[in-house]
């Protein structure tokens, strides 16, 4: 998959993450997405992700298309557990953290689909 930093992706169960994703919205009720992360960290269990409110009800492409928020966040580094950044939308702005990301190497799991927003693609990706 041949993703830019911008651009919005539509995941589905078992596909894996190409990328550093903020999680826009998922299939699961409160923006919620399950992952696996054993080619990130060697751990079996899933961990769980989360939309911020304010975005997970994107569910569908008109809406998704609308969408015109900016990230500013930290520079790209190989820190798994950590992120921090802030969402600028709708003239309010939105504090992000870890639990909202999903990180290039992970799988979906036991979630329909979900939408993320490219933060960090190819060599500047966490998982170099």
């Amino acid at each position: 998959m041949n993703v830019c930093v911008g651009d919005i992706i539509k995941l589905e169960n078992n596909q894996f993450v190409a990328a550093d994703l903020l999680l826009l919205s998922s299939s699961e009720p409160h923006g919620l997405c399950y992952i696996e992360t054993a080619e990130l960290d060697g751990e079996t269990n899933m961990k769980v992700r989360q939309a911020i409110p304010v975005t997970s009800e994107l569910g569908d492409v008109s809406q998704l298309a609308r969408f015109d928020g900016e990230v500013i966040c930290e520079p790209p580094n190989n820190k798994l557990d950590k992120f921090s950044g802030t969402l600028y939308w709708k003239e309010n702005k939105f504090p992000l953290s870890n639990q909202n990301m999903l990180l290039r190497g992970c799988v979906l799991r036991n979630t329909e689909w979900c939408f993320g927003l490219v933060i960090f693609a190819g060599p500047d990706t966490k998982l170099m």
